[in-house]
């Protein structure tokens, strides 16, 4: 074999490894972008997972607060209702001093 077809053949060779490598490197990309895509979408969906959850469990404590507070004003009214009709009621006096505010 000649020098110029030993050189030949070693280009073909390298070539040949080189689009091998092309070929390696290109279906590691791939698979890269696969996992990273499967990864991205299992975060995603664990992310979604926890907000709902968080959100459910706020809305549990913002209803239970809520409803604690609601009571509680009911309470006071109450108690408040029960102490004003307890008093004793001077109408005349009341009907005196609306007179005398008015009519003065």
């Amino acid at each position: 074999m000649s020098d110029v077809n030993q050189e030949f053949a070693a280009i073909q060779h390298l070539l040949e490894i080189e689009k091998q490598a092309s070929y390696l490197i290109d279906t590691a990309k791939v698979d890269a972008e696969e996992e990273l895509s499967k990864a991205h979408a299992e975060y995603n969906a664990d992310f979604k997972e926890k907000v709902e959850s968080l959100n459910k469990e706020m809305a549990e404590d913002f209803q239970k607060k809520h409803n604690q507070i609601q009571k509680k004003y009911e309470d006071e009214v109450n108690e408040y209702k029960a102490a004003f009709s307890a008093r004793p009621q001077n109408k005349e006096a009341f009907f005196s001093l609306l007179e005398k505010l008015l009519f003065a």
